[in-house]
């Protein structure tokens, strides 16, 4: 068996990869953005983050320490009921904070399950090529490629800095429960490249392989580079 680059098939995966990591990171936010509104936030989407906008109820808060400030930060027990309520509401934002963090992680990580799954259960149908359907459920599984490169980057980050570095929402969420700063990042790449091996290596046709990484790097770095530096800020500022 000779490893060739299919051209044509080449072309259309590297359009595919580029319309994946636009998607990929514009529907990471969005499932950011569907637990917030859950939780009764207004929100705005830009190209590669989401935020929540301010609440009446934050308007409210926002007042009621400035007028209690110092009994808020006073050592005595006398101001109870007001550190009571100031405690209160900072557990409640941290806690859907939380909640929102995770949103974005496990849209992707859904995304490329179901991708997957849909894949595995169709494996009896590949044949010496795959379909169209069949490199879409690829592509989507290749959401998973996410929590891979998180890792990569903390690893990167950790030899430049001498530490692991918060950044991402794995790293957030592993500090807030307090983990091990790549804890969540860690697992969650290990079960990413298990799927992803198994994608490469048993479910794509031996001749079709070569085609496919090439364009994947290929794809995945212009589509990353085209949409963070260029289309993105202009469409979603």
């Amino acid at each position: 068996m000779t490893f060739t680059l299919q051209f044509r098939l080449f072309i259309y995966l590297v359009l595919g990869f580029i319309a994946a990591t636009v998607i990929g990171t514009v529907t990471h936010e969005c499932g950011h953005i569907a637990v917030a509104k859950m939780l009764g936030y207004k929100t705005k989407l830009h190209y590669a983050s989401m935020n929540t906008l301010e609440r009446e109820k934050d308007k409210e808060f926002e007042q009621f320490y400035e007028d209690n400030k110092e009994k808020i930060l006073s050592p005595s027990p006398l101001y109870a009921e007001e550190k009571a309520a100031f405690n209160e509401y900072m557990h409640e934002e941290q806690s859907k904070s939380m909640l929102i963090f995770t949103g974005g992680p496990i849209q992707t990580m859904l995304t490329g399950t179901i991708g997957f799954l849909l894949l595995w259960f169709n494996r009896k149908n590949i044949g010496d090529k795959l379909t169209l359907l069949q490199w879409i459920f690829v592509l989507l599984t290749f959401f998973w490629s996410r929590q891979i490169f998180n890792m990569l980057t903390g690893t990167v980050l950790y030899f430049k800095r001498g530490k692991w570095v918060i950044t991402g929402d794995e790293a957030i969420l592993s500090y807030h429960y307090n983990l091990p700063t790549e804890t969540i990042n860690a697992v969650t790449a290990i079960i990413a490249t298990v799927i992803l091996l198994i994608t490469v290596f048993k479910l794509i046709p031996k001749q079709q392989r070569l085609t496919f990484i090439t364009s994947g790097i290929i794809g995945a770095t212009i589509g990353g580079l085209l949409w963070l530096k260029y289309l993105g800020p202009i469409i979603l500022p």
